[in-house]
């Protein structure tokens, strides 16, 4: 129920939407001989000029575009999914970011298409727009908070349950006032026990100022006898992994009486671990995954990579040709290829430019004595396998730069933790595997934290477990600007 009253919000304001944008087209276009009129006899200074506009069927593209640009910005600011919009600043700032964003994209699509199109009416198109779609918000919002003061299209809901999947949810609904869901009362299938008044009264503790509690309904016979005297539309259960059995029950009661019913996804309230539910040939299934889990931002980074990665390979080209002489200074091949481990344990060749003498990592144990990281991965200061031009290389990480290479087809990104070597996965802590659960990548918060100045595993681990749980295409952007600086002084690089 709380996904379908939503729906039908956002659908309306999508058909909305569009009518405001087809709207302020012809209002650009009828308009825009009157905005020049009153500029020229006031004196306004507004950059319009007095050419005359082509037939209208000329501006239909433009038209077309706004439509498309808007329906993906508005998506992308997050404009249909949520309502709790509290400020004009806000509602105008959705607004007139999506407008600009719509506005870029008409200037790129014009100027490919070498196309005529008067600025002024751009410019207005834009506005108008802008304008229509914040005031349309607005008042939705404010229409919507009326009506529900008013006691008008309200629906009521029982929460089965009394722990902290509970509590999520009534704080999710309590702050979503335009949702037009009350809270009626919780309900307890617990079987009845000495521990249970003690479990109650903390739920009471926890709920304080959050909602109103009053009673709760304990067991299956109270909350069927609730469903007649509260008027119940919707029966929600959550912490169901200890009362499967009871639920069942209730959830046939709650279907005699007509009652729809709701099942937490979110079984087990373990964390960072998300849930989320699909159909497979009708069948419901739940999935549950760490982040960053699957997004469209996950598509616009894998664009990213390979947009940047195939331009690095281009332009530095001259410059992979004078390393490749660098390297030839001693014997052996020019590229390094190594076994790494990728996302999820996929195993791929990672490239390098050569910075060892050939046949170095027989001699790895033999140095494994002096190893300076505490942990499965291994850092030595001034490791004699070292060629001077490698160590060269190495300072400024110019060694890495074949793997553009790797990013371009997909065994790495731009940004992710760096890729290890099989044999120090096998001495992972189950734990730190989720490092794995990302695509490693160039650059990551070790390389512009001190690289190898960060003595122990543990520590770089929580750097990689931090960034896969926070992470963000903006917080990428900030690595990546972090990373020029780290990489030009050789900040931790040996």
């Amino acid at each position: 129920m709380l996904k379908q009253n939503w729906r039908l919000i956002s659908r309306l304001e999508r058909i909305g939407d569009n009518l405001i944008i087809v709207a302020a087209f012809f209002a650009a276009y009828f308009g825009r001989d009157s905005l020049i009129f009153w500029n020229e006899i006031l004196d306004l200074s507004l950059p319009f000029t007095g050419e005359q506009l082509a037939p209208i069927n000329e501006y239909v593209l433009v038209l077309l575009i706004g439509l498309i640009g808007y329906a993906v910005m508005l998506n992308l600011m997050g404009a249909y999914g949520s309502m709790r919009l509290s400020s004009v600043w806000r509602l105008f700032r959705i607004a007139l970011l999506s407008g600009g964003g719509v506005f870029l994209i008409l200037a790129a699509a014009l100027y490919l298409l070498k196309l005529d199109i008067s600025r002024s009416f751009l410019a207005l198109f834009i506005v108008l727009s802008s304008c229509g779609l914040t005031l349309e918000r607005y008042f939705v919002f404010k229409f919507l908070r009326y009506w529900r003061r008013k006691g008008r299209n309200f629906r009521n809901v029982i929460i089965c349950g009394i722990g902290d999947q509970a509590i999520r949810i009534a704080r999710e609904l309590t702050s979503r006032p335009e949702l037009g869901i009350h809270i009626r009362g919780f309900g307890d299938l617990r079987p009845t026990d000495v521990h249970q008044a003690a479990a109650i009264h903390q739920f009471r503790l926890d709920m304080r100022g959050l909602v109103q509690v009053g009673r709760v309904l304990i067991g299956g016979e109270t909350i069927a006898k609730a469903l007649e005297d509260y008027a119940i539309d919707e029966v929600i259960f959550t912490d169901v992994v200890e009362v499967m059995p009871q639920v069942e029950e209730m959830v046939l009661v709650c279907a005699e009486q007509g009652v729809r019913t709701t099942i937490a996804a979110d079984l087990f309230s373990i964390g960072l671990i998300k849930s989320g539910i699909s159909y497979f040939g009708g069948m419901p299934l739940i999935h549950f995954q760490t982040p960053p889990g699957d997004s469209w931002e996950l598509v616009v980074k894998r664009m990213i990579d390979i947009v940047v990665s195939a331009l690095a390979l281009v332009v530095l080209s001259p410059f992979f040709l004078a390393l490749a002489v660098g390297v030839k200074t001693t014997r052996g091949d020019v590229l390094f290829r190594q076994t790494r481990v990728g996302l999820n344990g996929r195993l791929f060749q990672m490239l390098k430019f050569r910075s060892m003498y050939t046949g170095s990592e027989a001699a790895l144990d033999e140095l494994k004595a002096k190893n300076e990281m505490q942990g499965p991965a291994f850092k030595m200061r001034d490791d004699p396998r070292v060629t001077p031009f490698g160590r060269f290389m190495r300072r400024f990480s110019l060694d890495e730069l074949p793997q553009f290479w790797n990013v371009l087809v997909g065994d790495m990104s731009l940004v992710g933790p760096r890729p290890p070597i099989p044999g120090e996965v096998g001495l992972y802590e189950r734990r730190s595997r989720r490092r794995l659960s990302m695509r490693p990548g160039l650059t990551c918060t070790w390389q512009v934290s001190g690289r190898n100045e960060i003595k122990d595993f543990e520590s770089w681990v929580k750097l990689d477990l931090h960034y896969i749980d926070n992470w963000s295409l903006f917080g990428d952007l900030v690595l990546l600007v972090r990373t020029i600086p780290a990489v030009l002084l050789g900040t931790g690089a040996r």
